[in-house]
């Protein structure tokens, strides 16, 4: 009986972990986003402290700060101001997050794009 009851004791732990980790939004995460100028793969890194996120963004135009990320358990969204040649302009992300996966659209001035994204940790 007693290895009967480590192995449930595992299979607690491993499904607790998991299902804790499936809707958090904190991690490193890589973007896949289909542009008008080809694929872009920027990353997302979520910080979360106490009940808050930011963290930060890191595409070819360098690292941006995100000083707030909204997140209900699920959705997320928040705000990122980027220098484009014309001038600096404001794109708003939000998705959904599903396990290790999330999906959304960035909104810019000319519409939005879609994305997806992988966690990397």
């Amino acid at each position: 009986m007693r290895p009967t009851m480590v192995i449930v004791c595992l299979c607690f732990l491993v499904v607790f972990n998991v299902s804790a980790f499936a809707g958090e939004l904190a991690g490193e995460w890589v973007l896949t986003i289909d542009t008008p100028r080809g694929v872009q793969h920027p990353t997302l890194v979520v910080d979360k402290n106490g009940d808050s996120y930011s963290g930060g963004y890191n595409s070819l135009r360098g690292p941006i700060n995100l000083e707030s990320i909204s997140f209900d358990g699920k959705n997320f969204s928040f705000p990122l101001r980027i220098t484009v040649p014309i001038g600096e302009i404001q794109v708003n992300y939000r998705g959904v997050i599903d396990g290790d996966t999330m999906s959304g659209v960035v909104q810019n001035p000319r519409g939005e794009v879609g994305f997806t994204a992988q966690r990397e940790s």
